[in-house]
């Protein structure tokens, strides 16, 4: 929403504007070139000519494929599956909870999609079992207990897998997104086989996100008692750039995004807000057209990230209707529905 209501202000409206659609009324090729024309200019976009990306926007300005196949996808799929990785205590079920918005236990299957029961066995870590919060049944998880020293096996499980996933057949069956969750550990800060899955050559090319859990545990590693709070969060910041995010960004295949948490545990703390940022980011590191799309629409988290990938999408296009362009925006929403009738209302609160 951030964009829509600065670039608005720029061009402040008397009153709103409102355009009404129907069956038995049919927009003519002038008519509807004159209302998006009416609208680059309300946004004060229509000296662009050509579509330019703004580097904190989560996505990037891309053709527009075919409506069709945007609206074939969302109703034939409606799961993202997202491969979580981390060292033990990271904070991964508490990360999971707060995406979900849960504190309730997940479905748990295994790889043949059979639910298990709560037993002894159900805990034990299997990449390829899959587990769903009802909360967000959107999403599906499945967790890697990271790569401590001696975890060769696990790695190899954990590349394995991901190899596999990435020629899998059905959308669903396919690992679309890596949430890699670093616990920042001064002592620690990136073992051996972390480097190594970061390095290795792979043919799949599934976006990694690093996501540093615990930053205020960083703040207290890093704390100086000669300076204040905002001087130690910034040599926490400086800690972290250095002994992480500058390694990461060195090696072959780099994360594509990285989030902080702080105080996640805290149910009185901004954690929605942090989620968010999450939302916003792996968005952003999702080059596929149409599995950004299913992404977007899955999350439940952020209506700003769904707002900006609308006027990413069709704010520069012109080569189609009014009709089509309300179809495809409502296609970033998931729970909106298209009706016959279709009214909007462009306005600015004052």
């Amino acid at each position: 929403m951030r964009y829509i209501t600065t670039w608005l202000a720029n061009e402040p409206l008397q009153s709103p504007i409102i355009i009404e659609m129907s069956d038995d009324r049919q927009k003519t090729a002038k008519e509807s070139k004159g209302f998006r024309n009416q609208l680059k200019t309300l946004i004060g976009l229509r000296s662009r000519s050509t579509p330019q990306s703004r580097s904190d926007s989560p996505s990037t300005v891309v053709p527009v494929p075919v409506l069709a196949t945007d609206q074939k996808l969302l109703a034939k799929y409606t799961r993202f599956r997202i491969l979580v990785i981390g060292r033990a205590n990271a904070g991964k079920t508490t990360l999971l909870n707060r995406v979900c918005n849960t504190t309730e236990e997940p479905s748990i299957y295994d790889q043949d999609k059979n639910l298990l029961e709560p037993t002894s066995e159900r805990g034990i870590h299997d990449v390829r079992r899959s587990f769903v919060f009802k909360s967000n049944p959107g999403f599906i998880f499945h967790d890697s207990p990271g790569f401590e020293a001696g975890g060769e096996e696990e790695l190899k499980a954990v590349m394995n897998f991901i190899q596999e996933s990435s020629k899998a057949k059905d959308v669903d069956d396919q690992i679309h997104v890596i949430w890699f969750c670093f616990n920042p550990d001064v002592a620690r800060p990136l073992l051996p086989l972390e480097e190594k899955f970061f390095n290795e050559d792979r043919s799949w090319n599934v976006p990694v996100v690093a996501i540093f859990m615990k930053f205020d545990d960083l703040i207290k590693q890093v704390y100086n008692r000669g300076q204040d709070k905002l001087e130690n969060t910034k040599r926490a910041l400086d800690t972290l750039e250095k002994k992480f995010k500058e390694p990461l960004s060195r090696y072959k295949f780099q994360p594509r995004a990285y989030v902080r948490f702080m105080a996640l545990h805290k149910d009185d703390g901004n954690h929605q807000e942090q989620v968010g940022e999450l939302i916003k980011q792996t968005a952003a590191s999702i080059d596929n057209h149409a599995l950004k799309m299913l992404f977007v629409t899955v999350q439940r988290n952020n209506l700003e990230v769904c707002i900006e990938c609308v006027v990413n999408d069709n704010i520069f296009v012109s080569t189609f209707n009014i009709r089509d362009m309300v179809s495809r925006a409502a296609c970033w929403f998931g729970h909106c529905y298209i009706k016959s009738h279709v009214r909007i209302h462009l306005g600015v609160m004052i």
